[in-house]
């Protein structure tokens, strides 16, 4: 397992989008999200559906297995209500995972999630002090990974087993960036050309006697 982060250690906790990326005409799709007037949706997923497919893989397998020992006299033609039993964890997972959602606007990053009921779970990007990516060897291998965003409260809200992990925390570290205004103005290109003259001068100096 491999983990990166990026820390803001003088950043202050204030009062109070490759990844799928969505602007305000699918932001209206958010009921489950209070937003103001001024948000804006930046980045919204959710979980990769293939993490269902192990849970489908058994499901599948168990369900062949107790036929199979039906139909070879092995087992008795009752074992047959046991296939339900087999085929329910990959329904959970997979209705688990469809109903589980991931956003990030303006202001906030916030989490949905819940089978029979609904918890929302949101966090203010002015008081996210750390990022983290997460990636398994499998995550690594085709591209998914969690992202845990920590506060100074100690307050952890994570994006798990979403696509392209580490596109997901720059734009969680860019919004976060514009609002605690510790982003460097200009682009790295501008700065390149910058010390590229700086270096001129310094060997026109050098030169002069």
């Amino acid at each position: 397992m491999t983990k990166t982060s990026r820390s803001n250690p003088d950043s202050k906790p204030a009062s109070g989008d490759g990844p799928s990326t969505a602007g305000d005409s699918t932001a209206t799709e958010l009921t489950w999200l209070p937003r103001g007037e001024d948000d804006r949706v930046r980045w919204r997923g959710g979980p990769r559906i293939q993490t269902v497919l192990p849970w489908v893989a058994l499901a599948v397998v168990g369900t062949l297995g107790i036929l199979a020992g039906i139909v070879l006299e092995l087992l008795p033609v009752l074992a047959a209500l046991g296939v339900p039993l087999v085929v329910a964890p990959a329904l959970w997972q997979y209705a688990r995972v469809s109903r589980t959602a991931f956003v990030v606007t303006n202001a906030v990053a916030a989490t949905r999630h819940g089978v029979f009921g609904l918890t929302v779970r949101t966090v203010s990007l002015e008081r996210v002090q750390n990022t983290t990516v997460e990636q398994q060897p499998l995550g690594r291998l085709v591209g998914y990974g969690t992202v845990t965003l920590e506060t100074a409260s100690g307050t952890e809200l994570s994006f798990w087993n979403v696509e392209e992990p580490a596109r997901v925390r720059e734009r969680l570290e860019a919004e976060r960036e514009r609002l605690t205004g510790t982003e460097v103005p200009g682009s790295r290109e501008q700065w390149e050309a910058v010390l590229a003259e700086v270096r001129e001068w310094r060997r026109d100096l050098e030169r002069t006697p």
